[in-house]
């Protein structure tokens, strides 16, 4: 039996900075958190955002590429840059990890689903921690997930998470007076706050990782989003300090239907 599982979900502008470079202090603290919950019997998986980001510190893509076709490219050159980044911070703290590059179709397939969930499993399993991407360099647009928190939601619900924590650059979700919203329960709690504004390097924003909270929420995950910047966050939130905000599990666990990701 594994243990109780927590899914993080990285954002882009959390790992880099404003000259778009990867940000390895950062990913560093980020690592050494993650080896506290393991040795507190947790087993982590992480879904990192980034690999976009990283291409374009490296290579300047042909200007005649279309949009796909230079999210491709960046895609291609940045994922080995985070996946080698990640590698190195978890070795030096003697833990092993493993990618795991997905797209929408292992959510709508249910042999694909399947297999993608025993994945997992067997990775965790294997005392090893996943990092989960989406599989920019082949996904076609009109199949790409919204953004990585529509996967992180996925991968908590395939796993049955205990927690999914979202980090981002702001401090929690905020009413209109900028108080940090600590529980939100349902939608109208925060729909009359939360604009669909992007985020400046990731193709998220905030009404995007409220939905999938709630939407985590509902199918028995405990989320959180904290501020992936500050000291300990992660932590933190697992202690039971009063960070970020808290969407409250509203339903006894249990795993989506595969057929659900076919009709959308």
């Amino acid at each position: 039996m594994l243990n109780k599982i927590i899914v993080i979900k990285i954002g882009t502008n959390v790992i880099t900075n404003d000259k778009c470079l990867l940000d390895e202090l950062v990913i560093s603290k980020l690592a050494a958190q993650v080896a506290v919950l393991k040795k507190h019997a947790y087993a982590v998986i992480l879904v990192t955002s980034g690999a976009v980001g990283a291409g374009r510190s490296l290579v300047k893509p042909n200007v005649k590429l279309s949009k796909v076709e230079t999210r491709q490219v960046l895609a291609a050159v940045g994922q080995i840059k985070l996946a080698n980044t990640y590698l190195s911070r978890f070795h030096r703290l003697g833990i092993s990890c493993a990618q795991v590059l997905t797209c929408k179709e292992d959510f709508r397939d249910k042999q694909h689903y399947l297999n993608m969930k025993g994945c997992l499993s067997a990775l965790l399993k294997s005392d090893l921690v996943p990092i989960v991407n989406e599989n920019d360099v082949v996904a076609v647009e009109e199949l790409m997930f919204t953004d990585n928190d529509e996967l992180a939601g996925l991968v908590a619900v395939m796993v049955k998470a205990d927690r999914l924590i979202i980090l981002t650059t702001v401090d929690g979700v905020k009413d209109d007076r900028g108080r940090i919203i600590a529980v939100i329960k349902k939608r109208s709690d925060y729909q009359r706050f939360v604009t669909s504004e992007k985020s400046s390097f990731g193709r998220g924003g905030m009404s995007a990782k409220c939905a999938t909270a709630l939407r985590s929420a509902k199918f028995g995950t405990k989320t959180h989003i904290i501020n992936g910047k500050i000291s300990n966050g992660i932590l933190k939130v697992m202690a039971g300090e009063k960070i970020g905000t808290t969407f409250a599990p509203l339903k006894k666990k249990y795993e989506k239907n595969y057929r659900h990701y076919r009709r959308r």
